[in-house]
C-alpha cells in the first residue's frame, strides 16, 4: 500500500542566538557545540545533515580540527541558527547582519544574469 506524504512546510530561515551566549564561547569548537545544543539536535544528526562524518564533527568541537568555512551556510540551516557564524564575526569585533541588496545592486545582478543567459542561448 502506498502512503501519502504530508505537505511540506516552508523551510524556516536560521535564527540568531543571543549575543551574550555567543560571547561566552572562547573557541570555534565551543561555538559549534553551542549552535548544536541550541538546535536540540544530536551531533550525529547534524553531521549527517551537513554530509560530515560524526568523528570529524567531534574533532571540530574538541578543537583538534576546524569547521570548513564553505559549510557555514549548510551548518546554519542544519542547526537552525547562525551561532557559529555569529561567533566568527564576534571574534573579530564585528556583528553578523543580513545583507540587503540595494536596487542598483539588484539591477546590476539581474542584467549580468540576463547577459549570461543570452550568451548561453546564442
Amino acid at each position: 500500500m502506498q502512503r501519502e506524504f504530508p505537505l511540506m512546510a516552508a523551510v524556516r530561515a536560521p535564527s540568531r542566538i543571543p549575543a551574550h551566549l555567543i560571547s561566552l564561547c572562547q573557541t570555534s569548537g565551543q561555538a559549534v557545540l553551542l549552535a548544536i545544543n541550541y538546535s536540540k539536535k544530536s551531533q550525529r544528526q547534524v553531521a549527517g545533515d551537513i554530509g560530515m562524518e560524526p568523528a570529524q564533527l567531534s574533532r571540530i568541537i574538541s578543537g583538534n580540527a576546524h569547521m570548513p568555512g564553505d559549510l557555514a551556510r549548510n551548518f546554519a540551516h542544519a542547526v537552525g541558527n547562525w551561532g557559529w557564524s555569529q561567533w566568527l564575526a564576534h571574534a573579530i569585533g564585528m556583528d553578523l547582519v543580513p545583507r540587503i541588496e540595494s536596487p542598483e545592486e539588484r539591477l546590476a545582478r539581474l542584467e549580468a544574469e540576463n547577459q549570461e543567459l543570452r550568451a548561453r542561448a546564442a
